[in-house]
């Protein structure tokens, strides 16, 4: 592996492995360390009301309040958007009465409330506080509309956010009151159109909802760079580690998987992505926790969220929920019924959250689902924890629908004080592989479900500890710098005693990954030996070998060394020494377990003669050499660099190395692996060629895929970001390995093989019928004879092409003719059961394939289906033979032989005794067998006759129908 300190930098990491061991395990605990607020063990179920109507349409908000305070319940969620209350201007008189009026009605009956001021905007009424381009954006350019047409602001953008925080004030002044009267839940803040306080995670076009990433603004694409620049420093190294080329970080883009959106934050560009959006986030609510503080620090804040655990919360960038609320008091999410866990979406956040911290929950109220499902989310919930649940109701028919399931809730739990939760056993997970695998429920749910259902009857909080990783400063140890490594050791050298010598050492004895060898220097020397300008020079005056160490420094200090045997023999000698085939992996091993490395036999190989022994020294004392393989049993933990020497038959030799590390068997990095193989793939000369890397192809168990790089490319493809892209100028297979690191540097491979030629079909004749009776009777090539004797009584075709298609078009003439379109493969000329009869003659199949509707490439063969032989086809056909009867489209009749094709004319006759002449370009004669195309004249179907003509005379006539 050519970056040995990959090993090296794992050791900074296990201070941060060991504290996410030991939070995993701070589960046997009851909750009741001092908390960051005050305590209040009372439970809430909440009326939430949305306030989606317009300024001027009176709601049914004040009858939802008095019901749901008649049904039990204790306390009104309510929103208070901004583009309701300064309808069109900022300097509009503000609509405070709706909103006034629903607290009074609220604490007037006694019930608290909780407060979400949404900054969110119609996207009709943004004139005067924003611009169309301030707006949060897709990786697509295009800003945010939501399903209530709704858009928002860029987090990153301060002026708009300063107008924001002071409409926050402006609210939480007004109401300030609610908290000195101790009315006051908690104020919490929503930007979405869903009414949530998170990046959006869709995008309506044309009247479609479909997923998207924000935020791609100019101003967040600005930013990214500069942060990607303070901590990778160097574009080299920024390359290196996310796996491109780009020449400047002008051109460096954060990524985006539009079809896909959750895989914009794979490998390390996505977590860096994740990470910076993350940020943005977090310094945006922590603006709106010192704007809602700053009127009151008594005041609670509450981080309204979709959810921090399902698959789009990546996208909505709520996955790392602990940083981002080390500040408010509280998260709230809103679970699905159809799709969550109830009790796992409490114990997620409740498990390593500061006492006396809020967690809430959203119940939608779906008329698809019955009361109980309703009221079990609210049991799970309470059960688990929750401090709140907040019911969403529109309108009064589905308030007295939920009647039944709210006011069991109530009286079930609004009269018992919360206790403390006892975990008794524990899971834990790392948020950079929440982030890779599309959030925690791809990655510890089901451990989580095996200990909380243990007891199916009796299922039990458990806790979840979360890891941060990729939001410690651990994180950015792989954006340090990476010493050079040896690319090619030195090769020993023999010479003659007392004779002059000189040696420049190769510029690629070392290389770098994320820079360049800027020098290379050499240790102590013997006196008759010189090194200057890179070369060693001098005339050795005594037998021997001597090792000489040869340092390669690279522009940033860092420091590999290597050495070189220089042999002073009696004579000249041409021996070439040996050479190191294979680079060696550093390997990191467990403390306490058995460890094995075989040296494999194509390590080295020796131009000149054979490798006789490989030898390997500087092994600690529990590490043995024999018979080619290392093994041994780590008694402790350390680092060790192991020297490996290969001897030709002549005794001379190469020397390279690698490091054992020996950690503790939990920080045992467990190496990446491939689900699969790749396809070949195909790529036109001369024309531009794509292919994305499917995004599962690899995985990793314990961590995440930090890189994907590609070996042996050849200089006209580019691979950057899982896309290859280039074209290509010479045909060829070109056979590429590619090749993905996990974040603790260790890899995996898997071939990839590309070739490169003019596109084409080949073709094949496939027995018809359903597909169990359909098989392939042999290859069909141009001027292919068939025996009619030896085929079935239905045929199809399958065409393969050396491309991916989008669709391919079937044309067949002659005895038989049919045209048709498939998308489907195999690309078959019937999809269904159908085919064709094997009738006698020539035929001309054409093939056209297209992709994205612009034609790639057109074949055309003929082929013969023969009663007689290769030569006369027709031969022991009797004369006057027609068929078929019934007929699809082309009627063919055998002409007696020595008859003039030229001389024959043809009409049609209908059953009224009406005459439709044939022009001759709808005849075709090869073989004395006449094709009459009937499909161009373009007649019903019924009952015709056909006539044949010569000079006058009647030569035959046919009785037919057509279809």
């Amino acid at each position: 592996m050519h970056h040995s300190t990959y090993g090296s930098k794992l050791l900074t990491k296990l201070f941060f492995v060991v504290l996410a061991w030991t939070i995993s395990f701070q589960t046997l605990y009851a909750q009741t360390s001092p908390g960051t607020t005050e305590a209040d063990n009372q439970r809430y179920l909440a009326l939430m009301l949305l306030n989606v109507l317009d300024k001027d349409e009176k709601g049914p908000e004040l009858d939802l309040i008095r019901s749901a305070h008649a049904y039990g319940l204790n306390a009104v969620y309510l929103t208070i958007p901004w583009d309701k209350i300064y309808y069109t201007s900022p300097t509009d008189k503000p609509l405070w009465d709706k909103f006034d009026q629903q607290i009074k009605t609220a604490t007037d009956l006694g019930m608290k409330v909780a407060l979400r001021i949404h900054l969110g905007r119609h996207s009709t009424r943004i004139k005067g506080f924003w611009e169309p381009s301030d707006s949060h954006m897709s990786s697509t350019g295009k800003p945010v509309i939501s399903g209530y047409q709704d858009t928002s602001f860029g987090f990153d953008n301060d002026a708009i956010s300063a107008k924001a925080q002071a409409f926050v004030k402006e609210t939480v002044t007004r109401y300030k009151y609610l908290q000195t009267n101790k009315q006051l839940l908690f104020v919490s803040i929503t930007t979405t159109g869903t009414q949530e306080g998170e990046y959006p995670g869709s995008l309506i076009e044309n009247g479609k909802e479909s997923p998207a990433v924000y935020d791609y603004s100019r101003s967040m694409i600005t930013g990214f760079r500069e942060f990607l620049i303070s901590h990778y420093k160097k574009l080299q190294r920024l390359n290196y580690l996310w796996g491109i080329n780009h020449k400047n970080f002008e051109e460096v883009l954060p990524p985006a998987t539009p079809w896909e959106p959750s895989e914009s934050f794979r490998q390390r560009a996505g977590k860096d992505w994740y990470i910076y959006r993350h940020l943005v986030l977090k310094r945006f609510t922590e603006q709106m926790i010192t704007a809602v503080k700053s009127v009151d620090p008594n005041v609670k804040f509450v981080s309204d969220y979709g959810s921090v655990f399902d698959r789009i919360s990546s996208v909505r960038g709520t996955l790392g929920f602990r940083s981002l609320n080390e500040k408010s008091n509280g998260i709230k999410i809103n679970d699905d019924l159809a799709t969550h866990d109830h009790r796992w979406s409490v114990d997620i956040i409740k498990s390593t959250a500061p006492a006396n911290f809020i967690i809430a929950n959203e119940l939608f109220i779906n008329t698809v689902f019955d009361n109980n499902a309703h009221l079990r989310q609210i049991n799970e919930n309470f059960a688990h924890g929750a401090n709140v649940v907040a019911v969403v109701a529109s309108v009064q028919s589905t308030m007295s629908r939920a009647e039944p399931f709210l006011r069991q809730a109530a009286q079930t739990w609004l009269s018992q004080p919360m206790k403390p939760i006892v975990y008794t056993d524990s899971v834990s997970y790392r948020l950079s592989a929440a982030v890779e695998k599309s959030g925690p429920m791809n990655v510890v749910y089901d451990e989580w479900r095996k200990r909380a259902y243990a007891d199916p009857n009796n299922p039990k909080p458990v806790y979840i500890g979360l890891n941060e990783d990729i939001l410690a400063p651990e994180y950015w140890d792989d954006a340090s710098n990476y010493p050079p490594y040896v690319f090619k050791p030195v090769p020993m050298q023999i010479i003659a005693v007392n004779k002059d010598f000189a040696y420049k050492l190769p510029i690629d004895t070392f290389s770098d990954v994320d820079g360049t060898v800027v020098r290379m220097e050499v240790g102590t020397l013997p006196s008759w030996l010189k090194f200057e300008n890179g070369q060693l020079r001098g005339r050795p005056a005594t037998l021997g070998d001597y090792r000489i160490q040869v340092k390669g420094i690279d522009d940033e200090g860092g420091v590999t060394e290597a050495f070189l045997t220089v042999r002073v023999d009696t004579r000249e000698n041409a021996n070439k020494p040996p050479t190191v085939d294979a680079s060696f992996s550093n390997q990191t091993i467990a403390v306490n377990e058995p460890f094995s490395l075989p040296i494999n036999d194509g390590a080295f190989e020796d131009a000149d003669g054979e490798v006789t022994k490989i030898e390997a020294s500087e092994l600690p004392g529990w590490l043995k050499f024999s018979n080619g393989v290392l093994t041994g049993t780590p008694p402790s933990l350390g680092e060790f660099r192991i020297s490996l020497k290969a001897y030709d038959d002549l005794n001379a030799f190469v020397e390279t190395y690698f490091t054992i590390k020996v950690v503790e068997k939990q920080f045992l990095n467990a190496p990446p692996y491939a689900a699969g193989s790749l396809p070949v793939k195909y790529g036109q000369l001369n024309m531009p060629f794509n292919y994305i890397l499917p995004t599962e192809i690899f995985g990793d168990p314990d961590g995440y895929i930090s890189s994907i790089t590609l070996q042996n490319r050849p200089s006209w493809l580019n691979f950057a970001l899982n896309t290859f892209s280039g074209t290509p100028t010479v045909e060829g297979e070109y056979r590429l390995i590619i090749r993905a690191y996990d974040n603790a540097g260790a890899y995996v491979e898997v071939p990839f093989i590309l070739i490169v030629e003019i596109p084409k079909f080949r073709f094949e004749l496939v027995q018809g019928g359903s597909k169990v009776d359909q098989r392939v009777i042999r290859k069909l090539t141009g001027d292919d004879v068939l025996a009619h004797s030896d085929l079935p009584s239905s045929l199809n075709i399958y065409a393969h092409g050396n491309f991916d298609y989008d669709k391919v078009d079937f044309s067949l003439t002659g005895p038989y003719n049919r045209k048709s379109q498939t998308k489907n493969f195999p690309f078959a000329l019937y999809e269904n059961a159908s085919g064709f009869a094997p009738y006698i003659g020539r035929y001309t199949l054409t093939v056209t394939a297209t992709k994205e509707d612009s034609a790639i490439v057109t074949n055309s063969i003929q082929f013969s289906i023969s009663y007689g032989d290769s030569i006369n086809i027709t031969k022991d056909l009797e004369d006057w033979r027609f068929f078929p009867n019934p007929v699809e489209s082309v009627f063919n009749v055998k002409l007696p032989a020595g008859l003039d094709a030229n001389d024959i004319s043809y009409e049609l006759i209908t059953v009224s005794g009406k005459k439709i002449d044939f022009p001759k370009e709808f005849v075709t004669v090869s073989d004395d067998l006449a094709n009459i195309d009937l499909s161009r004249l373009y007649i019903s179907s019924g009952i015709y006759v056909v006539r044949l003509h010569s000079n006058g005379t009647v030569l035959k006539q046919f009785k037919i129908f057509k279809k």
